[in-house]
């Protein structure tokens, strides 16, 4: 099992390995987004397809080095539950649209929901991070990958 500093570490190293990759999508992004937008309103799930789905396939590779940090059963179920819970709002928001745009539900019937997936998608993973944290005392929560981020970006600003 690894150390909070070594965990720290490999994660950072795979944020420093994707970050074109992420620039260039989230690029892509916004031009497919107005072209789309531009064409007809009934293709907003497919923009939120587009929007999210390269976030999806981020987090499953961050759900698959985590796994690699500890062995536990219960722990590895946690992390597979916490992509399960984005994955299932990531499909949830697509199908919601879909349906508002097909006039099957009202404003009000979508807008609910869209909050009601936008708590689910914040709040899960809050307190599955939590919960892994008692299980595993080396799991790394996002606010401590966010300070070392922060760190060696400041970091390397003065080396500079």
């Amino acid at each position: 099992m690894l150390t909070k500093e070594k965990r720290i570490e490999r994660l950072l190293e795979q944020d420093d390995s994707q970050w074109r990759w992420g620039w260039g999508v989230a690029i892509a992004t916004v031009v497919m987004t107005f072209l789309i937008a531009a064409q007809y309103r009934l293709y907003a799930p497919l923009i939120v397809f587009i929007s999210f789905f390269p976030y999806l396939c981020l987090e499953w590779r961050k759900t698959k080095l985590l796994l690699t940090f500890n062995e536990n059963a219960r722990y590895q179920r946690l992390v597979y539950t916490d992509f399960g819970i984005q994955w299932l709002c990531f499909v949830s928001t697509i199908c919601l649209l879909a349906a508002y745009y097909a006039d099957l539900l009202s404003p009000i019937l979508a807008i609910a929901g869209l909050f009601g997936i936008g708590a689910l998608s914040i709040l899960g993973p809050y307190v599955i991070n939590r919960y892994l944290h008692t299980l595993d005392p080396h799991h790394v929560r996002g606010k401590e990958l966010r300070e070392a981020r922060d760190q060696r970006f400041h970091e390397s600003k003065t080396n500079t």
